[in-house]
């Protein structure tokens, strides 16, 4: 008796099939398609909850800033003999809900304290705006603006205090980090 005498001999479709239905039942085939399945769902999965939850930057316009940041540095040279010198001073350690004072010192281009103006402190956290929040310091002395400041969350910060006095702005930015 022959092997298969009674079936109609089998074409190539019939022995592709047949060949690949032997080669799923390996195990090291389905263990190689699983991992690649997987990978692909992780994949999907993060580039789904990067569209759904997309980070947030620091600053809206950070491409125009960004691309403007060489073509504008012939201005900044220009101003640089008019620059108001600031410095930005918070106590060490910082802690979460523990309100610290923080205090800008501010100098006019010929090394004298100001006197007056408005002092915005601006804190962003780098990984969402949901907890930015704003602060004003209020002159305590000439040249120096104080306000308690208080973190809600413990990490990086990045703090920007901007005056605007005399028709002028100047700003200093700071990373700080505050801890729990």
């Amino acid at each position: 008796m022959r092997f298969g005498a009674d079936r109609a001999p089998e074409t190539g479709g019939d022995m592709l099939s047949a060949q690949l239905k032997q080669d799923f039942r390996s195990p090291w085939l389905r263990g190689v398609l699983a991992i690649v399945g997987v990978t692909v769902l992780v994949n999907i999965g993060f580039i789904g909850y990067a569209f759904i939850f997309p980070p947030n930057l620091v600053v809206k316009d950070y491409y125009e800033r960004g691309k403007n940041y060489f073509h504008d540095q012939h201005i900044r040279q220009e101003e640089l003999p008019t620059a108001w010198r600031l410095q930005l001073m918070f106590p060490d350690p910082l802690s979460v809900n523990a309100p610290k004072l923080c205090r800008l010192y501010v100098m006019d281009h010929q090394g004298k304290p100001v006197r007056s103006g408005r002092v915005m402190l601006t804190a962003y956290r780098p990984n969402s705006s949901a907890d930015d929040f704003k602060v004003a310091l209020k002159l305590v002395d000439a040249g120096t603006f104080a306000a308690p400041v208080n973190f809600p969350l413990p990490g990086n910060w990045d703090v920007i205090a901007r005056i605007d006095a005399g028709g002028q702005h100047f700003d200093t930015a700071q990373r700080i980090f505050v801890q729990k």
